[in-house]
């Protein structure tokens, strides 16, 4: 399968350093449109939800997102819907 285009521009945003809670939720509204009952995109989800930048533990970073956005991507690519 391929990565839809707004799912891909939303999170290459955020790869390319954009580490705004806008961003974040441009990314998580595709998430919700596109991949709302698709497993694979659970975890991104839940860190989406947890995404504060700056403030530390319980929340998440900017780097734990983009690792999080990177293996999401690779695995929406791995298998089909």
């Amino acid at each position: 399968m391929t990565v839809s285009e707004p799912l891909h521009e939303a999170a290459a945003n955020i790869l390319a350093g954009d580490d705004s809670i806008v961003a974040a939720q441009a990314l998580e509204g595709v998430l919700l449109d596109e991949y709302f009952d698709d497993a694979r995109a659970d975890e991104l989800l839940y860190t989406l939800s947890l995404y504060s930048p700056g403030t530390g533990a319980p929340y998440s970073d900017a780097e734990e997102l983009r690792k999080v956005i990177i293996a999401t991507l690779e695995q929406l690519s791995d298998r089909p819907r």
